[in-house]
């Protein structure tokens, strides 16, 4: 229980000792009651006290409330309720004024509650989404665009309008380029949702810590009425309000008003009343004093909450590039299919010539044997590569968050477009590199921020350790006249001052957090000093995976120029009965797997330098979702001499940049 709450009680039990009565626990049972249905339909607190005439008792007075000629300023009980009830129709509107009794108020009450539940989402929304937008430029820096986050998934997402077409049992088929293939992962993919719900709790979550450190209002009231058979002996109304808060010295500022009014039926009294203002204050000396100690929640929350943006940023990039690769590796799989194809169709004319020359007399049965072989051999791959196919869409199809049944068609010429974006090495140096990752990486920037909390926490944990001091004092004034409850006596103020001390005689438990936090502390250096070298052996291995693709590329088109040329030269060789079928098989062979080695080392090339720029936080994939500028990959790349060129003299480079570096 907090220093407020218990303050709180000591004040009622003061007042209840004035009155000289005690509630039972039958009228405690029915003061809760109240309270609920109370809570529950809202009514208007401005209750005046007039006399009047009660059904039970004659010549008794009992509350009533005020009469008041039109709508009146809403009260704070009623500005807690959300404001945008005040837009339902006139009819609808909670009935703040008049009671009612009737089961049209019950309703209104479960509108009004539904009403308030939606209200403290869109409130919970709004803080969330203003602190992410003062955050961004902190955890980001202010050349980072601005993102248009939204937590909440989309209603109707492709995927939903794909199941109803499912659901009516349809098929249907669904083309996408590589640029909507980012929209539709963003929009559905359950990881980068996963990741968006992370962001928004931590920003959630730092709301709460800011309200703790806030002045909190709290306060209720309650009724109560107990008898004997069919007597009833007393009635009691309570009320209270309270205000708390922590300040950054570690001091604890409570302050409280408490209300009471009582009548006794056996007499023939009226209403008494009792009322109470306090203010207490405790502030520590010694242990859990100033601001890194009292503040330490929150500043975890603000610093946590950063963490989690620059998290969320690196995701969406290490996000897009794995979908990317996806993409780019279906239309391998497909491309390699499609070579599986021509060259099955080859070896079946391959097949029928070698069978017309031998039933001419002009080869021996045996290349024949040879070429069917073959043949077999190759439809068996092709059936292997329309199995992977299926299996690599399916995949990528998950990734995507789509339903399986539906038919994803990709857009065959993005590979060629690459193509046309040039192959070359790239001008920057490992140095360079490995400079801009640790002035850009954003998990780097984490690391290093983590290892600042760790080494607070233990001073922290310290703290915890020492002599507990404190200093605290209050003041209380109350009614003198039973008459008037508003009037408060303050000449007869009740003070108090005074110190508590704490020895640290067992600190056991404090001892065991503070050797945690050292440990800590030394696991957060080595996790510093293990993504320093990670960083760096991501850098030189992306470097290294782009020379080596765009190397590999320029000696597959050589290698299908040249596979090329032996398959024509060795087909008619064949047909001149110059060279034997085995000789036109091994060249197909050959061409088939240079043409696809030329794809796949394409492919290879353009995930390595996407996957360079994303280790180097360089990587721009738009404000909204996921989206791509495939011309970051002419960014450090230089031309190399054409295939036939002439070598340069030593010492001189005869490589010219046949496009402007960016």
């Amino acid at each position: 229980m907090t220093r407020g709450s218990d303050q709180r009680v000591a004040l009622r039990s003061v007042r209840r000792e004035r009155s000289g009565h005690r509630l039972s626990r039958v009228g405690a049972q029915q003061r809760r009651g109240y309270c609920a249905r109370r809570a529950a339909i809202a009514p208007n607190p401005r209750v005046g006290l007039q006399s009047g005439t009660g059904p039970d008792v004659p010549g008794q007075t009992r509350p009533r409330r005020a009469k008041r000629p039109g709508r009146e300023p809403l009260t704070n009980v009623e500005t807690r309720l959300p404001m945008f009830c005040n837009h339902l129709p006139l009819k609808q509107k909670p009935p703040f004024g008049r009671r009612s009794r009737t089961p049209a108020s019950v309703v209104m009450a479960l509108l009004l509650a539904g009403c308030s539940a939606d209200a403290y989402r869109l409130e919970a929304d709004r803080a969330v989404y203003e602190i992410l937008s003062s955050k961004r430029v902190a955890a980001l820096g202010t050349d980072v665009a601005l993102v248009d986050f939204r937590v909440e998934a989309a209603q109707n997402n492709l995927r939903s309008r794909l199941l109803e077409q499912i659901a009516h049992g349809d098929l249907p088929k669904v083309e996408v380029t590589l640029e909507r293939a980012l929209e539709v992962a963003a929009e559905n993919s359950r990881d980068f949702q996963n990741q968006k719900e992370r962001l928004y709790l931590a920003a959630l979550s730092l709301t709460g810590q800011r309200n703790r450190y806030d002045v909190i209002f709290s306060g209720g009231s309650g009724a109560s009425l107990d008898g004997t058979a069919t007597t009833r002996d007393q009635a009691r109304l309570d009320s209270d309000v309270s205000a708390s808060r922590i300040l950054a010295t570690g001091a604890n500022v409570f302050g409280s008003f408490v209300n009471s009014f009582f009548k006794t039926f056996v007499s023939s009294g009226g209403w008494d009343t009792s009322s109470l203002l306090s203010l207490s204050i405790t502030q520590p000396l010694l242990r859990g004093l100033g601001s890194e100690v009292t503040l330490e929640p929150l500043t975890q929350a603000e610093r946590s909450t950063v963490y989690a943006i620059r998290t969320y940023e690196r995701f969406r990039r290490t996000f897009c590039v794995s979908v990317i690769s996806e993409y780019l590796g279906v239309l391998q799989q497909q491309n390699n299919l499609s070579n599986q194809n021509a060259s099955y169709d080859s070896l079946q004319r391959s097949t029928q010539r070698s069978l017309w020359l031998a039933m001419a007399g002009r080869t021996p049965k045996f290349e024949v044997d040879q070429a069917e072989q073959r043949e077999f051999s190759a439809e068996d791959r092709r059936i292997a590569a329309d199995a992977s196919v299926r299996r690599l869409l399916d995949r990528f199809k998950v990734t995507l968050g789509l339903p399986l049944e539906i038919d994803l068609i990709l857009d065959s010429g993005v590979l060629a477009a690459l193509e046309g974006l040039g192959v070359g090495h790239l001008s920057l140096s490992e140095a360079e590199a490995t400079t801009l990752a640790f002035a850009r990486r954003l998990d780097w920037q984490n690391a290093v921020d983590q290892v600042v909390d760790a080494a607070r926490k233990t001073r922290v944990a310290a703290d915890a350790l020492r002599l507990g001091l404190d200093l605290s004092g209050g003041i209380s004034a109350s009614n003198s006249d039973e008459k008037k409850p508003w009037t408060l006596d303050f000449s007869k103020m009740d003070w108090d001052i005074g110190l508590e001390l704490d020895l640290p005689l067992n600190r056991v438990p404090e001892r065991n957090t503070y050797r945690q936090s050292l440990i800590s502390l030394d696991a957060e250096r080595r996790d510093y000093s293990f993504l320093e070298d990670s960083i760096k052996q991501a850098v030189r291995n992306a470097l290294r995976d782009v020379d080596a693709a765009h190397r590999s590329y320029e000696i597959q088109q050589k290698s299908v120029a040249l596979a090329k040329d032996r398959v024509n030269s060795t087909k008619a060789l064949v047909e001149a009965a110059r060279a034997i079928t085995r000789d036109y098989l091994e060249s197909e062979d050959d061409l088939l797997a240079s043409q696809n080695a030329l794809t796949g080392s394409l492919v290879n090339y353009v995930v390595s330098k996407l996957s360079l720029l994303r280790d180097l936080e360089l990587l721009d994939v738009g404000s909204k979702g996921l989206s791509i500028d495939l011309e970051a990959l002419r960014r450090w790349v230089v031309a190399s001499p054409k295939i036939g060129a002439k070598k340069s003299e030593p010492g001189k480079s005869s490589e010219t940049p046949e496009r402007k570096q960016l």
